[in-house]
């Protein structure tokens, strides 16, 4: 009986351990909870707020005359939206705009990806990327989201 109680044993151990093994580990920031959601989100940074995990391009749009592309990236989980531009001359402007609202500008870097505050995703939005040609003025906008 002792014998069978110890197999027993080491069969649930073994059980056990298998289990945890085969079990996907989350990364610790995609575990952690986000600080805002929605509409909380807007005007906040998504990075700060922990909405970059996960996040999703859903749109891009490039300049008329040429340029860098400027994403429109969406979080499901903080269901909120803003706007990335990749590395380019800080004269770059850019935007994330709420339809008949506020709008988020921002300006590149030479040194990484730029991006815009948030904006709630229960809004109509859109990114946009202004021509750099001194002036300024003439902005190139994706679809309305």
């Amino acid at each position: 009986m002792i014998v069978r109680r110890s197999v027993l044993s080491s069969i649930g151990t073994a059980v056990v351990t298998s289990a945890l093994l085969l079990t996907p580990a989350l990364s610790a920031e995609a575990a952690a909870p986000t600080a805002c959601r929605g509409s909380s989100c807007t005007g906040k940074n998504p990075q700060r707020e922990g909405c970059g995990s996960g996040a999703k391009v859903i749109a891009k749009v490039s300049p008329a005359g040429g340029g860098p592309r400027v994403e429109l990236r969406n979080s499901a989980r903080c269901s909120a939206a803003w706007a990335r531009i990749q590395k380019a001359n800080e004269s770059w402007r850019f935007k994330i705009e709420i339809r008949g609202g506020h709008s988020y500008p921002a300006n590149a870097s030479p040194s990484y990806e730029a991006y815009t505050q948030m904006v709630g995703s229960s809004n109509a939005y859109r990114a946009c990327v202004e021509q750099y040609d001194g002036r300024g003025g003439s902005w190139s906008c994706t679809d309305w989201h």
